[in-house]
């Protein structure tokens, strides 16, 4: 097997070998597989500065060590979250094929007491350079969008990219998007399989809100899986997939346009605090006689009604407020404690 798509340069031995330059004093010199070719990127600024990669496959777990496969249908304590296509993260070392990464579009608190990206271990062979040049343009908003390699629809593509990707794209006449990947490819994608991230963020408070909905509805049936973030997979051979509560709410706004934190207890303190719930906003639930942990959230779909993934062993679902805790939205209130757990509300959208 071949180099990753970065690496430190090795040190030479004795002996016949790959000539590498030396890095300038100070500055990190970091060797990229671009189009099968290793290209020298120099890191500019201070030599604590880290490289900025993409996610280069259709999604990829995040693990908290290196070398271990995601466990499906189990409570995994090494799977931390899951990265979708061109998701950017910074690398902060690389180790036997592995690369460490904070994923910078998660923001998360608990694991470093302060507010940074997701940090965990991914495979260095499903990353790629960052482009600051080509900034994405829309995100998928069906569970899986399929592309061709020609405008007619003739040649179907291998690449299918889940809910919640965001691509560099140019609208071709409102029929499709023209999508130019990392690496060169071109690809052909249906207009409605995305949205342009500029048209969601000029919706109305409640079409937008309507729009987290209706992706978390794509997701329904779909398993839970501890550490998920993405729609269950259309090929086993694409990895284990599916959400648990908090990726599915995330994944749902991220759709929509909207960026929020990774996690549960994150995503409550990022959240404006409301009295009562509409549609789109998050019920959170604490941990069992402890208040100040929060341990899962549900999004409120309407009508007296969450959308949640449950738990290990589960799918996600769509569950009365009545049969999940008890009691309807009209009667519940933030601060209410029932079995044990208290009841708060959160919102991100006005």
């Amino acid at each position: 097997m071949g180099p990753g798509p970065f690496f430190s340069p090795p040190r030479r031995k004795n002996g016949p070998g790959p000539n590498f330059p030396e890095p300038v004093s100070g500055s990190p010199l970091w060797w990229v597989l671009i189009a099968g070719c290793l290209t020298p990127v120099m890191l500019a600024g201070c030599a604590g500065q880290r490289p900025l990669m993409m996610v280069r496959v259709p999604f990829s777990d995040l693990r908290a060590q290196p070398q271990t496969t995601a466990q499906p249908g189990i409570h995994d304590p090494l799977q931390e979250t899951q990265l979708l296509y061109g998701e950017r993260v910074r690398v902060r070392r690389v180790r036997k094929g592995w690369a460490q990464v904070e994923a910078v579009e998660q923001p998360e608190f608990t694991h470093g007491r302060r507010w940074q990206g997701y940090p965990g271990w991914l495979p260095a062979a499903a990353l790629g350079p960052a482009d600051p040049l080509e900034p994405p343009t829309i995100v998928v908003t069906e569970k899986w969008a399929q592309t061709w390699l020609d405008p007619y629809g003739r040649a179907s593509a291998p690449w299918r990219f889940p809910l919640g990707a965001r691509l560099p794209a140019t609208d071709m006449g409102g029929e499709l998007w023209k999508v130019d990947l990392f690496d060169g490819t071109r690809l052909w994608m249906p207009r409605r399989s995305a949205a342009a991230l500029e048209e969601l963020s000029a919706l109305p408070s409640l079409n937008r809100r309507l729009k987290v909905v209706q992706a978390a509805e794509q997701l329904l049936g779909d398993a839970y899986y501890w550490g998920g973030r993405s729609p269950s997979a259309p090929s086993p051979l694409a990895g284990v997939a599916g959400v648990d509560c908090s990726g599915l709410v995330n994944l749902a706004y991220r759709a929509a346009g909207l960026d929020i934190p990774r996690d549960a207890h994150e995503q409550f303190l990022r959240a404006r605090a409301v009295d009562a719930v509409d549609i789109a906003d998050l019920i959170f639930l604490s941990t069992r006689d402890d208040r100040s942990t929060i341990v899962h959230v549900m999004l409120y779909a309407g009508q007296g009604e969450v959308i949640e993934g449950p738990g290990t062993g589960s799918s996600v679902r769509r569950i009365t407020l009545q049969e999940r805790l008890g009691t309807d939205v009209q009667r519940l209130a933030p601060g209410q404690v029932i079995d044990g757990q208290t009841i708060f509300f959160g919102a991100y959208l006005e």
